[in-house]
């Protein structure tokens, strides 16, 4: 007797929502940013949850087939930083996103200074150590390349002032920003540095090419000089002995 298989849908955890902030999730203090989370069709209820001491969270119901939402905060304060997270139900099941860390900047007045590392190793053909100098209460230090700084993509965080970027393209021809801030509370940064940009030209990448292009063709040259001298010393060793070359026997 053939049993018939009935499919079984709805099994297994649903899709997990996206989420994304714009301009970025680095914003300067008094500026407005919108939150984004993406979510699958026929959801009930979509929301924006604030991890933190109070556990904030904003709703919204769907309208007809709508799968993006836009939460809006203005005027960015100390108070809206922190951790975001997307979450919606359908057919009695959530899903949540991924975090998103929402920074904002200009908390601390104290701006640092972004300068290439002078010493005998701050600069070379493949590295670039580069110097965040600020107050010295801070004992975080983070650089940020680009103009609209995301986390963690563009973003690092460190102990120290000192970042090292290796290796060095053309790809870094781009601006960097550093900033300060405390373990205590990582989501306020101080105001940014001014932005720097390496010194790494084309013109700095062709001379390297060119070196070493020079370099390629002398070691080409200087084989073939020592090819000849081989191939000379083996064919005066293959020559026969001239007559007047052989040795002489005394009668």
């Amino acid at each position: 007797m053939a049993l018939m298989v009935i499919p079984v849908f709805g099994l297994g955890p649903p899709p997990q929502p996206s989420i994304w902030a714009v301009p970025g999730a680095v914003i300067s203090t008094g500026s407005d940013v919108s939150i984004f989370c993406r979510t699958p069709p026929g959801v009930t209820t979509v929301r924006l949850y604030h991890y933190g001491p109070y556990g904030r969270w904003s709703d919204r119901t769907p309208e007809g087939a709508q799968e993006v939402f836009e939460f809006s905060l203005q005027r960015m304060t100390l108070s809206n930083a922190g951790d975001y997270y997307c979450e919606y139900t359908k057919e009695g099941q959530w899903s949540q996103s991924d975090r998103l860390e929402l920074v904002v900047t200009g908390v601390y007045k104290e701006k640092p200074s972004l300068t290439v590392d002078s010493g005998p190793q701050g600069f070379s053909e493949r590295n670039v150590t580069l110097l965040c100098c600020t107050h010295p209460s801070f004992d975080i230090f983070i650089l940020c390349r680009g103009g609209n700084a995301s986390l963690p993509q563009n973003c690092s965080r460190q102990h120290h002032n000192t970042f090292l970027i290796s290796p060095v393209s053309l790809g870094h021809r781009r601006s960097y920003r550093c900033f300060g801030s405390y373990k205590r509370s990582s989501y306020s940064w101080s105001l940014p540095s001014d932005p720097l940009e390496l010194p790494i030209t084309e013109s700095r990448t062709s001379d390297y090419r060119l070196e070493n292009c020079i370099r390629l063709i002398l070691a080409i040259i200087i084989l073939l000089g020592i090819g000849v001298l081989l191939l000379d010393a083996w064919k005066s060793r293959r020559e026969p002995m001239r007559p007047s070359e052989s040795p002489k026997w005394r009668a």
